[in-house]
């Protein structure tokens, strides 16, 4: 008569547990196995009910407000810098050749503001990151934190994962194989959005800034076509667009007549999403906004016919 290895009897039973653990809404093993040998004590049912009475006693109606996470993107030149600028308290943290703000900072455009040098490296983005959440005492963490731009730190972290994980190669022999780097990059993508969430919560507004791309939109129901996102990988933006309160296309308003382009100088922002970019907010905001400069050609304003628009919620 074959006897069963001790390891062998251990593992039965270990799935075993797992599975009935699952049948009761468990996920961890070991404790599977404790309310599995409880249950032939008839107290799981008891204690499943105290755990439901807990969750009802805990519910809530209050919100706390917590700072904003706003993104904006738009074509280049169209004013995504100077808009940031405009936050106050903010600092900002330019990616590699993203040094746009301290030209304009440099001919009196905007209004100074605390930056960073130039971020060239992955690792040295984070660690700002982290050194800014770290402090207790809110006057010294910034108001706000700008970050130019997404794309920029997109391009920081690939640069990181094709040198660690393939050598430097950028081919299908290395990061672009199988599209296996854009998926390495997205652990450590969604860990810096963790941490911006943390500053938030600290009462820090975060400003996205990207540059604008067209793309063809894969459309389901009836023919592709053109559309606006930003200037990001589709999982890398699909995570930032779940992570902002706000997001805001800016763009130039073009007209066509007889297939020629007319205009293009007034600067429209998009609060509202429409098949030819995207765009939410969670503030009630009008569906668009335009803007133009005071006399001092430094501050856009909004219109006034625009100003009544934008305080009534639903509008476009």
């Amino acid at each position: 008569v074959s006897i069963m290895p001790a390891a062998g009897v251990q593992q039965i039973r270990t799935r075993l547990a797992y599975r009935v653990g699952r049948r009761l809404g468990f996920s961890s093993m070991g404790f599977a196995l404790s309310r599995l040998a409880r249950s032939r004590l008839g107290l799981v049912r008891s204690e499943r009910l105290d755990i439901m009475s807990d969750w009802l006693a805990q519910r809530s109606k209050k919100a706390t407000k917590r700072s904003d996470v706003i993104c904006l993107y738009a074509p280049e030149g169209a004013g995504k810098t100077s808009f940031a600028a405009q936050f106050s308290g903010a600092t900002f943290a330019m990616s590699e050749n993203e040094t746009g703000f301290v030209h304009l900072m440099a001919k009196d455009l905007v209004d100074p503001q605390n930056y960073f040098p130039e971020f060239r490296s992955w690792s040295e983005l984070v660690e700002a990151t982290n050194e800014m959440i770290a402090p207790d005492d809110p006057k010294q963490r910034p108001r706000t934190f700008v970050v130019d731009t997404i794309g920029g730190a997109q391009n920081l972290l690939v640069d990181q994962i094709c040198n660690d994980k393939y050598g430097g190669e950028m081919n299908r022999k290395g990061f672009l194989s199988y599209m296996e780097g854009w998926d390495a990059c997205l652990p450590l993508w969604r860990a810096w959005l963790a941490k911006l969430e943390q500053l938030r919560n600290k009462g820090t507004t975060i400003v996205l800034l990207a540059h604008a791309m067209t793309i063809t939109h894969k459309n389901p129901t009836g023919e592709d076509y053109h559309r606006f996102v930003a200037e990001l990988h589709p999982k890398f933006w699909s995570l930032v667009r779940k992570f902002a309160d706000l997001i805001c296309f800016l763009n130039f308003h073009d007209e066509v007549e007889d297939g020629k382009g007319k205009g293009g100088r007034r600067r429209v922002y998009y609060f509202e999403r429409d098949a030819a970019f995207d765009a939410k907010n969670r503030h009630g905001l009008a569906g668009f906004v335009e803007l133009v400069k005071k006399s001092d050609g430094k501050r856009p304003a909004a219109t006034n016919g625009e100003e009544a628009a934008a305080g009534s919620k639903g509008g476009s």
